[in-house]
């Protein structure tokens, strides 16, 4: 009988190669998990046959688009450079609300990117009380602690509101980076389906787009 035993991802000594942003366009955030630039889809674990089978099946023609490494590279830092500005908006965002609103609005951007129901938010802070009475327990003021991990809003309305500001401010700095933009592009497709037409404002200008039926 085989004593061999499956290897946990922890004990696999991985870790994150500078040679795959280039070549797939992935970068690993504060989190240590990795993130695609083109998508801004998370990875828990630095395995390559993941990032580069998701590369290929959703990014494949970014990849015939910018094949050369010269134009690869400089798509790469345009992409890390809005990924950067992307990021350094929403933490100037959180540092203008108040301690308990900031920490509402990370965990509920942490419930989006998951995907999970916008209910486990108090579930959430219910785990994390509980944990704060065994982490603090030396802890001088760690009642406090506690009291202040109880006072963040996490009901489901308040997740949802907070997915709301996110969304439109998401919105909001790609109208910016259009209007940054010297050029931009259209990629326009026919549809017969007349409940796929939608109205949108851009600049002042009133647009109908048209989605695929």
């Amino acid at each position: 009988m085989s004593t061999n035993k499956k290897r946990k991802i922890e004990e696999e000594n991985r870790g994150f190669r500078s040679e795959w942003t280039d070549t797939y366009a992935f970068v690993q955030n504060t989190m240590g998990q990795l993130k695609c630039l083109i998508c801004d889809e998370n990875f828990k674990n630095d395995k390559k046959s993941n990032i580069e089978s998701h590369f290929l099946s959703k990014h494949d023609s970014f990849g015939k688009t910018y094949p050369a490494e010269n134009k690869r590279k400089t798509a790469m830092a345009e992409l890390i450079r809005k990924s950067q500005q992307s990021t350094s908006k929403f933490n100037n965002w959180l540092q203008s609300a108040s301690n308990l609103t900031a920490a509402s609005f990370v965990v509920s951007h942490e419930i989006m990117k998951s995907g999970k129901p916008l209910i486990v938010g108090e579930y959430i802070k219910k785990c994390f009380t509980g944990m704060s009475e065994h982490l603090f327990s030396e802890f001088k003021n760690k009642t406090k602690i506690i009291n202040k991990i109880k006072d963040i809003p996490l009901s489901a309305i308040t997740v949802r509101d907070r997915a709301v500001r996110m969304s439109e401010n998401i919105t909001e700095q790609q109208f910016s980076n259009l209007k940054s933009s010297p050029v931009f592009s259209l990629a326009c497709d026919e549809s017969c389906a007349v409940k796929n037409i939608r109205a949108t404002h851009f600049n002042g200008t009133v647009c109908f787009v048209y989605g695929c039926s």
